[in-house]
């Protein structure tokens, strides 16, 4: 098991070093692509200063006392994530990605849980949808898709923890090469469909035949989200 975890690493940094080196190529491709891009940066300009939450207010229909507590909610939680910035932000300036998105998830599923104290279950509903749709991802699985592969490929302990390992591998890589595609949401899908292909090989190295098919189908559906 140590074997195959150096193999995983050794993998994703082959790849990691392989794509800078291609890089001038990729950016003399990139500026080909910029105008077909510019409506994918667009689209996710919104996603990269996050849900705004008071237009959100306007469509939930508050009663008095909910709309008091939802701004006093909101602020608190930008005080929070203010404050965090320190754990993911050097003394230079260079942001660790990992743990800027690590710790948004977190703060962001603290939100909810605090606001579904706030709001009914019809609003908590738009609530969810709307975080869901505004919020920037991070580009691995997520913990609940990692916890529906883990039960419903039945794994055990040891395949649990490489699939974690394997999953934080490809997001380390995707969020090292992040200067190459920044800005640019079909350079960062090619990126990100490089490292899942390496993603899968690792797997297939984990799960019995039958249950990497199982893999493949639940996570067929999931696609890249493009440059942050």
């Amino acid at each position: 098991m140590k074997n195959l975890q150096l193999t995983i690493i050794t993998l994703f940094a082959l790849l990691l070093i392989n794509s800078c080196q291609g890089n001038g190529k990729q950016s003399e491709k990139s500026t080909t692509v910029t105008k077909s891009s510019d409506s994918v940066s667009t689209n996710q300009s919104n996603r990269r200063r996050g849900p705004d939450y008071q237009a959100l207010k306007q469509e939930l229909q508050l009663t008095a006392a909910q709309e008091n507590q939802y701004d006093a909610l909101l602020e608190k939680y930008r005080g929070i994530q203010e404050a965090s910035r320190t754990t993911w932000t050097s003394a230079d300036g260079k942001v660790d990605r990992m743990t800027m998105f690590e710790k948004m998830d977190e703060l962001r599923n603290q939100q909810s849980a605090e606001m579904a104290t706030i709001l009914n279950e019809a609003q908590m509903k738009q609530y969810e949808a709307f975080t869901a749709q505004n919020s920037r991802r991070r580009p691995g699985y997520s913990v609940e898709l990692i916890n529906r592969i883990k039960s419903e490929l039945q794994l055990d302990a040891s395949q649990s923890q490489m699939l974690e390992a394997v999953n934080r591998a490809f997001e380390k890589s995707y969020h090292d090469a992040h200067d190459f595609y920044h800005g640019n949401g079909e350079l960062a899908a090619e990126y990100w469909k490089k490292y899942d292909e390496e993603r899968k090989k690792a797997l297939k190295q984990v799960f019995t035949e039958t249950q990497f098919e199982q893999y493949l189908e639940i996570v067929k559906d999931i696609t890249p989200q493009g440059g942050h």
